[in-house]
């Protein structure tokens, strides 16, 4: 799949750290992942990349750097869990590319879907290759789904959900274990973020800063 990547702190040879996929947007240069991942208002020393694709050590589109990040308030200023999402605004590669017209992308679905089959792909941060698995995304509550499939450990909070139709209903941001992941519902609030993404980039986005080695 090659518009779910790694985020890596300045370049990928270091550790990455959380799993990311290009949605698409009018820009084509917006990614989505979980709010923890990236924490916004904060300038990191290196930076913020984005590989695509990445494996083995190799990042075959390139990697585009993370100039804004996007976040709820009531993520990023109280962290709750139900609005644990981020786009992260991405500058052009060094040829002036935006990344959607290279990897493509998948679309956002904001309707509150869940109940559905689904293939999440995410990076483990012990290893340099991705891992794909398909299951059912179950709804626990109101504002959160779950996804039940083996060895999905820290690294892999970001990946995308996405449902038979290739568009994205979940974004994955924890589990109590490896083996059980969780999403929030996408639904109004993720719209709206992903309104002021897309409509006011420049005016109220913020400078990204990993959120941490292996954040699951």
């Amino acid at each position: 799949m090659s518009f779910a990547g790694a985020l890596f702190e300045g370049d990928v040879t270091g550790d990455h750290f959380c799993t990311a996929t290009v949605v698409h947007s009018p820009g084509r240069n917006l990614i989505v992942t979980a709010g923890h991942c990236l924490l916004a208002g904060k300038v990191a020393g290196g930076g913020a990349i984005f590989a695509p694709a990445y494996a083995d050590g190799k990042a075959p589109y390139g990697t585009w750097k993370i100039e804004e990040v996007f976040e709820d308030t009531q993520w990023a200023e109280d962290t709750n869990d139900d609005f644990d999402l981020a786009f992260a605004r991405l500058a052009p590669d060094a040829s002036g590319r935006n990344i959607e017209d290279v990897t493509g992308a998948a679309a956002l679905d904001t309707t509150g879907r869940s109940g559905e089959e689904v293939t999440v792909t995410g990076y483990p941060a012990d290893r340099k290759v991705a891992r794909t698995c398909t299951s059912r995304a179950i709804r626990d509550t109101p504002t959160e789904q779950r996804f039940d499939c083996a060895d999905f450990p820290g690294g892999t909070s970001g990946s995308a959900w996405i449902a038979g139709d290739g568009k994205i209903i979940g974004i994955l941001t924890g589990g109590d274990t490896d083996d059980v992941s969780t999403s929030t519902i996408l639904n109004d609030y993720a719209a709206k973020l992903y309104a002021r993404a897309t409509g006011t980039a420049g005016a109220t986005g913020t400078a990204a800063t990993p959120g941490g080695a292996a954040a699951r």
